[in-house]
């Protein structure tokens, strides 16, 4: 069996175990039981509960899947949702127990490989928690719990989606474990999305679900090898408006080093462009290093980034260019010439017109009359 997280699992749970306040107030045991309980609450009250006496195909079909992903130990209920018309099915593990919920008409709409292949998904949840010794299960409620919050940005929200996607396709993988073949995950997947009970590719148009059915078979035809392809699929380039909270982090680094080389001309640094340039960094050091030489990495990043992500750089130096009116048109022709080292200056001048409302006429006699400098 699989047993081992992707590595966007990795990463999103050292970033935030590098937070100390925020990891030690999630993984204390008396907040993750207040997250919980709430969850065995409604289950009591909105749940038919399966019988073992009474229901036996079901709890066989679940035992038989329980020992092979070697989850023996584990006790497992299962349930029905009582006022839910969703396709779907959920598990949660409360004092060393599994409960697995079942809403809609789930349990007739799949046959016995689909069902078995939904039941080892479900039951994947529960060994995914207990990767690196718990952290997983603590990284998902902390990023669930930042998503959920009116105060937090965006980006988390983006971490949310990105780990639960990529948790999703952990578990079909050790879906796939059991079942030896992705043939009945893809259909289980299909007759979720769709309703319908003879279901193709072609019917599948529920974006997440096509992202998963097309990362199993990617897997299966290529296992690790089809890493670099599945994270493209599902992150893509990186865009300002869609920013998981290890993007945000890069665009941060590379901004810094931006504004290094940018305001590395004593002459640039007056008051009013340092305090300018404080409001994005409080504690940036400018006037040391090597100079305004960039390093390969920014200017190759910003080569290949997103349009809106260039766009934002230019911005930056746009803003700070226009800082200090005392300066004049000096800054925008230091600008300049720093959009040309970083092949930004397709994004910068376009921007430079919109702002200050030239024409091109306009722009092109002024730009020939501000000094360059360095």
């Amino acid at each position: 069996m699989l047993s081992e997280p992707l590595p966007y699992h990795w990463k999103i749970r050292d970033y935030f175990k590098g937070q100390s306040g925020i990891w030690s107030f999630f993984s204390a045991t008396r907040k993750k039981e207040e997250q919980l309980s709430s969850f065995k609450s409604d289950l009591l009250k909105n749940t038919y509960q399966f019988q073992p006496g009474s229901d036996l195909l079901l709890y066989e079909k679940i035992n038989i899947i329980r020992e092979k992903m070697g989850l023996g130990h584990l006790s497992v209920t299962a349930y029905q949702a009582a006022h839910s018309s969703e396709l779907n099915a959920s598990i949660v593990c409360l004092q060393g127990e599994a409960h697995m919920v079942f809403s809609g008409g789930v349990l007739q709409l799949l046959d016995e490989q689909e069902l078995s292949a939904l039941i080892a998904h479900e039951l994947a949840h529960i060994k995914f928690y207990s990767l690196l010794e718990g952290d997983l299960e603590i990284t998902d409620r902390i990023i669930t719990a930042l998503a959920g919050s009116p105060d937090s940005g965006a980006s988390h929200y983006e971490t949310a989606r990105l780990f639960r996607l990529y948790k999703e396709i952990h578990c079909d993988r050790e879906a796939y474990g059991v079942l030896g073949e992705e043939g009945p995950i893809i259909t289980m997947l299909l007759k979720l999305a769709t309703g319908l009970e003879v279901v193709q590719s072609s019917s599948l148009t529920h974006p997440e679900n096509f992202i998963r059915t097309r990362a199993l078979h990617l897997w299966h035809e290529e296992r690790d090898a089809a890493g670099p392809a599945i994270a493209q699929m599902i992150e893509g380039i990186m865009e300002l408006d869609r920013l998981d909270v290890l993007a945000q982090a890069v665009l941060s680094g590379m901004t810094r080093e931006l504004l290094t080389g940018y305001l590395y001309p004593e002459w640039f640094r007056t008051p009013v462009v340092l305090a300018l340039a404080h409001q994005y960094f409080p504690d940036l050091e400018v006037g040391t290093g090597a100079g305004a030489i960039f390093p390969d990495g920014l200017t190759t990043f910003l080569t290949g980034a997103h349009q809106s992500v260039r766009e934002y750089f230019a911005y930056v130096l746009l803003d700070l260019a226009l800082a200090d009116p005392d300066l004049e048109d000096v800054p925008l022709g230091h600008a300049l010439s720093l959009a040309e080292t970083l092949g930004l200056t397709p994004v910068l001048e376009p921007i430079v017109k919109k702002e200050m409302t030239y024409s091109d006429k306009q722009w092109e006699r002024v730009k020939l009359n501000i000094p360059r400098q360095s």
